[in-house]
């Protein structure tokens, strides 16, 4: 078993890549890029934690995009599907969320802390239920860039949305 220093440097080390959805989409290109999505953070977390002997399962649930940018309001619908990672410590799954790096706190976004013990606050806050890998139900399904009047609303919105991020962390 790991010890609770390394789980929190292992956190930490994931935390501190920059958050972007124009980065990484999977764990093999998280450190190539230098910056990823939920899906390659926690792909990259689950990975790590997995190899130190730590089980690991991807979690998702749908949640609100934030109101910014203002490109957000050309999508027909703000709801989208966050992951994340549960690992398993003693008889307990512990939810480990390392998606929002620090710098992006002044901005508004949840930026977890973690105890190498107990559950990270979530990134985003669930807007339904929690899949967990292995449940019999199918994984939510983002809908924020789904049926759009305009195809290109989504391509405008996550280009304004990782400016605004670039922005954000400059400003801190």
């Amino acid at each position: 078993m790991t010890t609770v220093a390394e789980r929190i440097s292992l956190f930490r080390t994931v935390r501190a890549v920059p958050y972007a959805t124009d980065g990484a989409h999977d764990a093999a290109s998280l450190t190539t890029v230098g910056r990823g999505d939920c899906l390659a953070k926690s792909a990259y977390l689950a990975r790590e934690f997995a190899t130190l002997g730590v089980p690991a399962r991807r979690v998702r649930w749908l949640y609100h995009l934030p109101p910014h940018p203002a490109e957000v309001s050309l999508l027909p619908s703000r709801e989208d599907v966050h992951t994340a990672v549960e690992i398993r410590l003693g008889a307990a799954w512990v939810l480990v969320d390392a998606t929002h790096d620090p710098a992006l706190a002044a901005a508004g976004f949840t930026v977890a802390d973690w105890d190498g013990l107990t559950d990270t606050v979530p990134a985003y806050p669930p807007a339904g239920p929690i899949w967990r890998e292995g449940d019999a139900t199918p994984e939510p399904v983002p809908n924020a860039c789904r049926g759009a009047a305009d195809p290109g609303a989504g391509r405008a919105y996550q280009l304004a949305f990782n400016q605004w991020l670039r922005a954000e962390r400059g400003a801190a």
